[in-house]
């Protein structure tokens, strides 16, 4: 009697599969959307606080431009040169108003020519100042400033203003225009060390700077 057949019993290891995919991190998956982000973040900051510094600038300039005694300097448009600078004691008679006894009165004239296409109103826009070596700031003619005698009288603008006469006068381009800025300065001050300013607070073209003439 023949054996009979034995039949092939299933294997009892389970069957091979595919490997599985390897899953990305969700960092590594955004990165470029990280990265952009923090480019837009970061400019979000810088911007707002570029704006304010050049703000500050315009208000404030910080970056001298200096002017050799003597001479033409060119600034914003026109030449300037400091003429001088004079203190006027309490008494002077060119002074025709009360005046603090601790004070004294400082006269900084200077002369500027224009150049061609600069406006009047535009060179009328500067501001003049005076600082020490201490870094304290004086501003021209200020409060308190008692009413100057017409021997004394310049316009007190860089660009137009009135003569002793009391007649209109014009910074016209490529003729010399002589003004003044006065000061009301405490009288033990000494000039040595004495800078004077002037500044055009917002200008965007002076970029932060003002012209600089040591006295």
């Amino acid at each position: 009697m023949s054996a009979a057949p034995m039949n092939a019993t299933p294997s009892s290891e389970p069957a091979s599969t595919a490997a599985a995919p390897r899953r990305i991190g969700w960092w590594r998956s955004n990165v470029w959307w990280l990265l952009g982000t923090a480019v837009l973040g970061g400019w979000a900051i810088y911007a707002p606080y570029r704006e304010a510094l050049n703000s500050y600038q315009e208000r404030r300039p910080s970056t001298p431009v200096r002017a050799g005694k003597g001479e033409w300097t060119a600034f914003e448009g026109a030449r300037w040169r400091l003429l001088g600078a004079e203190v006027l004691a309490p008494r002077d008679p060119r002074l025709q108003g009360p005046l603090r006894k601790d004070a004294g009165v400082m006269l900084v004239r200077y002369e500027v020519i224009a150049d061609s296409g600069t406006q009047t109103r535009a060179l009328d826009a500067c501001r003049g100042a005076i600082v020490d070596a201490r870094g304290r700031r004086w501003e021209a003619d200020p409060v308190g400033l008692p009413r100057l005698s017409k021997t004394a009288k310049l316009p007190n603008t860089c660009g137009s203003g009135t003569d002793a006469q009391y007649k209109q006068i014009l910074a016209v381009p490529g003729r010399p225009f002589a003004f003044q800025h006065a000061f009301v300065l405490p009288r033990e001050l000494q000039q040595d060390g004495l800078h004077a300013r002037i500044e055009f607070p917002h200008s965007q073209s002076a970029k932060g700077r003002y012209l600089d003439f040591e006295l």
